[in-house]
């Protein structure tokens, strides 16, 4: 049984039986008649291009290849052929008598043009392809004879009716030694040139989408998104103090700052403060330039007022708030104790605040900003907040603040749906209506040790950058997980990706791949995540932390780790 290509089933055969009932039972005597060695390819589509002459589209029948020989081009005329006497061809059948082309005439063009794409193909190696046997033929299924057709450049030989589809193989033999004996200096295909015509007629071509261009398609409908859910928040200009609350994507952040830009733009002193640092000075980065808007994490906006004051007056304010709290912690009390001095000292006040990540802000945090606003009877405060990413356990009630009942943020405009549906597989809260931008489902990548599992991520990331298009300012490796040093020094002590370089929770580095922990990119996002679970990882335990982890991926997303931790984590626990 020879190897047929394409390969067709007998459903198949049967469409093809309506457009050359000849074509398909020539197709079957190939496959039950001719040896195992043999590959015969059936519809081969060619562009035939005679010097001087324009290309023209082409199609050869079958191809027979032996790799004892060569190759036979044959072309099949199904119905009854007729040539007249001025050499015009016709065949008579179901749909009646049609004009058809010169058999030999194509067999011929389509032999050379076989063989030329045969000869370019590199595969041959720096010697080139051998001389091949190439030989000719035209068969006539539905003819009992072809005496009539034989002439000067139609021997008998290479015509087939018939009675030689039922004898295929010894016909096709018969071509083959016709052409073999006309032509010494042939070599076999062998092995070799069978692999050649495999490479060149039958390899299978995959064409992938630009994973680039796909994810720019996916961002340019999560910006409309984005913009049709700012629109819900045209109250806010009514309204002096407000809590905005909105889970993972619903584009709290950037609508954050878009209404701090607003306040600043009508000539008010604004502060847009948040938790965590990374975020701040990704805030900062879009902010810069901006008239009368500041831009600054908690602690930082602590360290800068304590210094101011220490500088004017030399009165040092943390000092101070460590020796009314010595055993109190540095972040959680003593800071924002200090802040709160400041307005002591430094008449500096604020006449807008808005708070990004307020989940994550204390009592004395909230008494420390207060008193930035103090005296000002139209002085504004908004916070943004996701109750469900409370990850750093500070969030207290935020009634007592006098904001009024907060405004729902409840479309996710910033992730993809396989990246919603698994975040939201840890979210507790309002419902959030699922994005309308599908992309594409997560890919787990699981390998048992930290070692193979950095290799995984950095073979990864290598086919990102290089096939896929995107730059290395796109992709963030995250670190889910206490023990982030054993995974770093494992990426550390790997390969580079292919094209760039790690860089270590160090954001904005020209050519890198940032790694960081999902604590410290709380509050970003990037195109393409990979979330590296450390063992530690509880699915069921750390819930707003996977929560957060999901979340920060908009358009692709990889989850690393043992089998069965990755599919925990992405069964929701």
């Amino acid at each position: 049984m020879a190897q047929m290509f394409p390969e067709l089933t007998e459903l198949e055969l049967k469409e093809l039986e309506k457009k050359s009932s000849a074509e398909a039972d020539v197709y079957r005597a190939f496959r039950h008649q001719t040896p195992a060695d043999w590959l015969v390819l059936h519809g081969l589509n060619l562009i035939c291009h005679p010097s001087g002459s324009p290309p023209t589209d082409a199609e050869a029948d079958f191809i027979v290849f032996d790799p004892k020989r060569g190759f036979v081009v044959i072309e099949v005329k199904g119905g009854g052929v007729v040539r007249d006497d001025r050499g015009r061809w016709s065949s008579t059948g179901r749909k009646g008598t049609y004009k058809i082309n010169d058999p030999i005439r194509q067999a011929i063009a389509n032999k050379h043009q076989v063989l030329k794409s045969l000869k370019s193909a590199s595969a041959w190696g720096p010697a080139g392809a051998p001389m091949l046997l190439m030989g000719h033929a035209a068969l006539f299924p539905d003819t009992n004879t072809i005496r009539t057709f034989v002439a000067p450049d139609r021997p008998q030989v290479i015509l087939g009716a018939s009675s030689d589809v039922k004898r295929l193989k010894a016909w096709v033999e018969g071509v083959f030694h016709y052409w073999a004996t006309n032509d010494n200096a042939w070599k076999p295909l062998g092995p070799n040139g069978m692999a050649v015509v495999r490479s060149v007629f039958c390899s299978p071509v995959t064409v992938h989408a630009s994973l680039a261009l796909s994810i720019e398609r996916e961002q340019r409908r999560q910006i409309e998104l984005t913009k049709r859910q700012a629109l819900t928040l045209q109250n806010l200009r009514y309204r002096a103090r407000a809590a905005i609350a909105g889970a993972a994507g619903t584009g709290k952040t950037l609508i954050a700052l878009q209404h701090a830009r607003a306040i600043a733009a009508q000539g008010r002193r604004t502060l847009l403060v948040c938790y965590t640092r990374a975020l701040a000075d990704s805030l900062k980065r879009e902010a810069a330039g901006e008239a009368n808007l500041e831009v600054m994490q908690f602690h930082q906006l602590c360290d800068w007022r304590v210094k101011n004051v220490k500088q004017a007056t030399g009165i040092d304010l943390l000092a101070k708030a460590r020796e009314t709290y010595p055993a109190a912690d540095e972040y959680k009390v003593q800071k924002p104790y200090a802040l709160a001095l400041s307005t002591d000292e430094d008449p500096l006040r604020y006449q807008a605040i808005l708070v990004d990540e307020g989940q994550d802000f204390g009592d004395e945090h909230w008494l420390a900003l207060e008193c930035l606003l103090a005296g000002q009877d139209d002085a504004q405060l908004y916070v943004f907040y996701d109750p469900n990413q409370a990850i750093y356990k500070l969030a207290k009630d935020l009634s007592k603040l006098g904001l009024g009942p907060p405004l729902l943020l409840t479309e996710n405009c910033r992730n993809t749906r396989p990246i919603h549906d698994a975040a939201y597989r840890y979210y507790q809260g309002d419902d959030v209506a699922p994005p309308d931008v599908e992309g594409e489902p997560i890919t787990p990548l699981s390998a048992d040790g930290l070692r193979a599992q950095a290799k995984c991520i950095q073979v990864t990331v290598s086919g990102l950058l290089q096939q896929g298009g995107l730059k290395p300012d796109e992709i963030v490796v995250l670190v889910a997980g206490e023990r982030k040093d054993d995974h770093f020094r494992a990426l550390y002590e790997g390969s580079h990706p292919a094209g760039a370089r790690w860089s270590f929770e160090v954001l904005w580095q020209p050519g890198c791949v940032l790694v960081d922990t999902v604590r410290r990119f709380k509050g970003l996002e990037a195109a393409a995540v990979i979330l590296w679970c450390a063992d530690e990882v509880d699915a069921a335990v750390e819930r707003e932390l996977l929560y957060v982890a999901f979340a920060r991926a908009r358009n692709r997303l990889w989850v690393v780790g043992n089998a069965a931790r990755v599919a925990k984590v992405l069964r929701g626990g």
